[in-house]
Parts: C-alpha cells; sequence; structure tokens
C-alpha cells in the first residue's frame, strides 16, 4: 500500500537536495535501476556557464545513486529557491521550483524554474526523476568604475 507522506516527504528531500547541494541520505529514496533524466533550455540561450549535467541516467543500485547524486550536487550553487507546491496523485508526483544562482566565474545572477515529475514504486522509492529547466533572466554582473 501506498504511503503518501512517505513519497511527499521523498519527492521534497530530493528538490531541497538538489538545490541545497546536500546529499544527505536520499540515495536510499531511490529504487534500484531509477531512471533520472535532465533537460534545459540553457542550450538555448548559448551560456557556458551552465553546467548541469543533461541527459537521462540509469541508476543500477544506492552506490552508483551516491557516486551520481554527489556529482549532480557539486554542481548547485543557488543562491535562493522557493518549492512552489507538490502534487501528488497515486504512483506520480509533480512540483515547480523557482530558483537563482550567481555564476562563480563572472558573478552573472541567473534565475529560472525547475519543474520535477516523480515516479514511485510500490514500496514508496522514487522510479524516476525527471526535470525540466527553465533560465528566465540572466543578469550580467555590473562593472564598478574606478
Amino acid at each position: 500500500m501506498a504511503d503518501q507522506q512517505e513519497r511527499r516527504r521523498a519527492a521534497n528531500e530530493v528538490m531541497r537536495a538538489v538545490m541545497t547541494g546536500r546529499v544527505g541520505s536520499i540515495a536510499n529514496r531511490f529504487h534500484p535501476g531509477a531512471v533520472f533524466q535532465q533537460r534545459t533550455n540553457a542550450g538555448a540561450t548559448d551560456a557556458p556557464w551552465f553546467e548541469r549535467m543533461e541527459g537521462e541516467f540509469h541508476l543500477s543500485g544506492e552506490a552508483e545513486t551516491q557516486a551520481f547524486l554527489g556529482e549532480l550536487l557539486k554542481r548547485s550553487s543557488y543562491l535562493s529557491y522557493e518549492i512552489r507546491g507538490l502534487i501528488l496523485e497515486a504512483d506520480d508526483a509533480a512540483s515547480r521550483c523557482d530558483w537563482s544562482r550567481r555564476d562563480e566565474d563572472t558573478g552573472t545572477i541567473v534565475t529560472g524554474t525547475t519543474m520535477y515529475w516523480f515516479s514511485f514504486a510500490g514500496d514508496d522509492r522514487i522510479r524516476s526523476v525527471e526535470t525540466l529547466g527553465a533560465i528566465h533572466s540572466v543578469l550580467p554582473r555590473r562593472k564598478r568604475e574606478a
């Protein structure tokens, strides 16, 4: 029997981990063989500062999941984020997270939104996560006059 509260906690933990860059113990939230798929509109802006791992990743177990999440979270450096609700229905969940981040090399501020879609296995662990990130604005660092 599905535990909707447990699924809600799992989805929130994953989103918060991605936004804060702290993996914690979320690797055990994923079902063996879980799929993590990420896409963004960053290619459309031709901006080299957007260093996200895009594509589809099949995670064969907890050790591989931990390694993948560790690499993913190394690339997380958000200034702020706000999770904008979570809809949970049967074996699926969806959420939206608005965020801002600073490019460490140039000081550019980027704002955007990431949509999350989760699919759960019968044991309440995550079977798949699909994310779609959209960049809203890119604010270059102001140069101070000497």
